[in-house]
């Protein structure tokens, strides 16, 4: 097989925004099981394969021979495998980075200082020194809010 032929293949199916779409759909779900998510690329690659060898075929009426036509399959195949798992490699990591900022220790406070007053309630959280959320800043644009309506 002419390797210009397989070029221009690659680069077609490259250029195919209903591969691009196709990866994007299908590697997006980070908690679908790996295996499952490799049958669904491999059966997505295959159908959409056949669609663009069929459009070659019939739509741009070339003459194309099983070998070529096996290798738009093929080609249409393998990228969407790669894609796909380079949608969810990347989203994987991406949402590991934010739970692991989320479950990285915080700065906390010496042992050996008095606990800080920490709102309502006062004293600090059990197992730890790091402040309790309060709501002070939305009372204080309460209280705001209710002195401009009262002048």
């Amino acid at each position: 097989m002419d390797p210009l032929i397989i070029k221009t293949i690659f680069l077609g199916t490259l250029r195919d925004p209903i591969l691009w779409i196709l990866c994007a759909v299908l590697g997006w779900q980070t908690d679908r099981p790996l295996h499952k998510l490799l049958w669904m690329l491999v059966a997505g690659g295959l159908f959409f394969g056949l669609f663009r060898g069929l459009v070659y075929r019939y739509g741009f009426d070339e003459a194309l021979t099983g070998d070529t036509f096996g290798m738009v399959i093929a080609s249409a195949t393998l990228l969407t495998i790669a894609g796909g798992m380079a949608v969810f490699g990347l989203r994987s990591a991406w949402l590991a980075r934010g739970k692991a900022r989320e479950t990285a220790p915080q700065d906390t406070a010496p042992q050996d200082t008095a606990p800080q007053d920490t709102g309502r309630k006062g004293g600090s959280r059990p197992g730890g020194t790091r402040p309790v959320q309060t709501d002070a800043p939305r009372r204080r644009r309460n209280d705001d809010r209710a002195r401009k309506r009262r002048s």
